[in-house]
């Protein structure tokens, strides 16, 4: 169906290539799960490899239906979500070619998060504990990004990078991640935001804008939410300030990058 309409094998096979690679990864951590959380505590009680494989069988018998059932309904969710957005890009377009509505150019603004200290956590306290860091922070950013409109696009134990449409919520977002951490007992975060194009493939997004943003959030210290002039200067939220750090020399980059440290208004 995909060759019917035009597309060539290479572009659908790197669309194969994420399902499979999705899937997989959702495979993976069922196991982990059950692993830590059930058949650990049953082999404490006394149970041989035997026993345990025969609880596991029995157990994954009678979830698997109700695992199918489940991701089935988010990933429609998901494609709903998805599919209004294209849906509303292309009513934008047809009322600005038809002169009803001017559209003002915006570009999207990348996000990069991560943890202070998360290796030195791993050493210290074991991969367990930092696993469980990990996971409070996925769990927050998940929620920030889906109530400031961000949408998370690749993700690591210790930190990930998020896209925005708007540069003002991409600012806000990272100021309630670097606010709200503590209270989860999380490591101090430091965040960096650029704002610019985007090329975006294969459910992921690349170019120069993409590794600006993560060489900011390099740069940025402990607690600190570090943005790009073109952020600073497209954020319109006046619920936001901000600060000038100078002209900062940074990996990879060739000339000195004038930076901003956004502040929320008292």
């Amino acid at each position: 169906m995909f060759g019917a309409a035009g597309v060539g094998d290479d572009a659908t096979l790197r669309l194969l290539a994420v399902y499979a690679d999705s899937l997989r990864r959702i495979a993976k951590a069922e196991a982990d799960f059950y692993e830590a959380n059930i058949e650990r505590r049953l082999r404490a009680t006394g149970l041989d490899e035997r026993q345990l494989i025969e609880v596991g069988t029995q157990f994954g018998d009678r979830v698997i239906g109700l695992l199918e059932r489940v991701l089935l309904m988010v990933y429609r969710r998901h494609r709903e979500h998805v599919w209004n957005e294209h849906a509303i890009n292309h009513v934008e377009q047809a009322l600005e070619s038809s002169g009803l509505q001017t559209r003002v150019p915006q570009p999207p603004a990348i996000c990069f998060v991560d943890l202070t200290g998360y290796t030195r956590l791993t050493e210290e306290r074991g991969d367990e504990a930092a696993a469980q860091v990990a996971g409070r922070l996925a769990a927050l950013v998940n929620d920030i990004s889906q109530r400031r409109g961000g949408r998370p696009v690749r993700w690591l134990g210790d930190g990930g990078m998020f896209y925005f449409r708007e540069p003002g919520t991409a600012v806000v977002a990272g100021l309630d991640l670097a606010e709200r951490g503590p209270a989860v007992d999380l490591p101090p975060t430091h965040v960096g935001i650029h704002t610019g194009p985007v090329i975006s493939q294969d459910g992921d997004v690349y170019g120069r804008t993409v590794n600006l943003a993560a060489r900011i959030a390099s740069y940025a210290h402990a607690g600190q939410v570090v943005v790009s002039q073109e952020t600073a200067q497209r954020c319109g939220d006046r619920q936001v300030r901000f600060d000038l750090l100078g002209a900062v020399e940074l990996k990879g980059v060739a000339k000195p990058l004038p930076l901003y440290q956004a502040h929320r208004r008292p």
